[in-house]
C-alpha cells in the first residue's frame, strides 16, 4: 500500500522488504514524502516503524526495495563504509553520547557546519550554557538535546526521528517540542517523526501513516484519521473513543444504519443539552478531573458514552441530553 499519491519525489520508498529470519518486519512498504512536509509515523510496538525508518536513513539494508532522497538512491550499510546518507540524519530514543567528552568537542567531532551556523543551532536548541560542561554530567532531557544538536551539525536536510519525547519527562518534552518547531521555522529542516501519544501527533502533524504487521493500514491527514479511522486499533492510537453496538441506542443517534453496524465516537463529538433537546438522554455515572477539562461518562441504556466539559453543572446520578456531531462519528460493519 502506498501512503500517498504520485505528487512528490523528495523522499520515495518502492516496495521495501525487511525480514528477520522468515518473517517480514516491513512488508512491501511505499513512501513518499514532501519538502517541508511534517509526517508522521504512528503503530503498537513491533509494528516496524524503527525498520522502516533505519532503511529511510540508510541505516539498514532493505531485502528489497529502494528509497531515494534529493533524487539520488540511499544505499544500505552493505554498500558504505560509514552507514547513513548525506542529507539525512537519524536520531532514536536509544540516542548515545560518549561519556568523559565536553560537549563542545562531541559536538565538534561531528560539525560539518561553519562555527556561524553551529552556534545558532545550539541557540535553537537551547544547549549553549552546556556547552563547556562534560558529557556524563548532563540530565536525560539535556543530552537529549546535545544528541539532536549532534545530528543537526551533519548539515541534514531531513531530520528522522524515532519517539524522541518516550524518555524525557513533560517539562522536557515541551522544551523539545519547541526547539523543533524553531528548527523547522529558522533553518527550513523537514522532520518525520515516529510518535506514540495521539496528542502529539494531532499537534504537529500534517500527515499521518499507521503502520501494522510491517505494513501500512491508514494514511491521511491527522483529523481524517481521527474521526474516520479503519478500525478500532487505528482509533486507539490517537485517543479515547467509544464504540456503541445496542441497535436501540445506535438507531436514536443515527436511524437508517444497516444491521449490526457499530458507531466509533470520540469525546469530542459529544456535547451536552438539555433534556429531550438532543440525540438521546442518559444518566451521569462519573466525572473525573484531567486538569483542562473533565471527562463525563453517561449511561444511556446498556451504553456508555464520554465527553469532555470544561466546568461540569451535573453530578453523578443526576440526567442529561446529549447530541452528537453526526459528520465526525465513524460507522464500523459489524465484528
Amino acid at each position: 500500500m502506498d501512503a500517498r499519491g504520485d505528487d512528490s519525489a523528495w523522499l520515495v520508498a518502492e516496495g521495501l522488504l525487511r525480514r528477520r529470519g522468515d518473517r517480514p518486519v516491513v512488508d512491501g512498504v511505499s513512501l513518499r514524502m514532501a519538502r517541508g512536509e511534517r509526517l508522521a509515523v504512528a503503530g503498537a510496538s513491533g509494528s516496524g516503524k524503527s525498520t522502516l525508518m533505519r532503511m529511510l536513513a540508510g541505516l539498514e539494508q532493505p531485502d528489497v526495495g529502494t528509497v531515494r532522497f534529493e533524487g539520488r538512491r540511499v544505499q544500505g550499510p552493505l554498500e558504505r563504509l560509514v552507514p547513513g546518507h548525506p542529507g539525512i540524519a537519524y536520531l532514536s530514543q536509544h540516542f548515545e553520547l560518549r561519556r568523559n567528552y565536553r560537549v563542545a568537542d562531541e559536538l565538534a567531532a561531528w560539525s560539518l557546519v561553519p562555527p556561524g551556523e553551529s552556534d545558532a543551532l545550539f541557540e535553537a536548541c537551547r544547549i549553549t550554557a552546556f556547552l563547556h560542561r562534560w558529557t556524563h554530567q548532563l540530565s536525560g532531557g539535556e543530552r537529549q538535546r546535545i544528541a539532536l544538536a549532534r545530528a543537526l551539525v551533519t548539515d541534514p536536510r531531513l531530520l528522522i526521528l524515532d519517539e524522541p519525547f518516550s524518555n524525557l519527562d513533560a517539562g522536557h518534552k515541551v522544551l523539545l517540542q519547541d526547539v523543533l518547531c524553531d528548527l523547522e521555522d529558522r533553518f527550513g529542516i523537514t522532520c518525520l517523526q515516529v510518535l506514540h501519544d495521539g496528542a502529539d501527533i494531532l499537534a504537529w502533524a500534517d500527515r499521518l501513516v499507521v503502520m501494522r504487521d510491517g505494513a501500512f493500514v491508514q494514511s491521511g491527514e491527522p483529523r481524517e484519521v481521527y474521526f474516520q479511522p479503519v478500525d478500532e486499533g487505528v482509533a486507539g492510537l490517537l485517543g479515547g473513543y467509544d464504540v456503541l453496538t445496542d441497535p436501540v441506542v445506535r438507531n436514536a443517534l443515527m436511524p437508517g444504519l444497516p444491521e449490526g453496524s457499530r458507531l466509533l465516537l470520540r469525546p469530542s463529538s459529544v456535547e451536552p443539552v438539555s433534556l429531550g433537546a438532543g440525540d438521546v438522554d442518559g444518566v451521569v455515572e462519573e466525572i473525573r478531573f484531567l486538569g483542562a477539562a473533565h471527562r463525563v461518562r453517561v449511561r444511556v441504556g446498556p451504553e456508555r458514552l464520554g465527553l469532555m466539559l470544561p466546568r461540569p453543572t451535573v453530578s453523578p446520578g443526576q440526567r442529561m441530553g446529549l447530541r452528537i456531531r453526526r459528520s465526525e462519528v465513524c460507522i464500523l460493519p459489524g465484528p
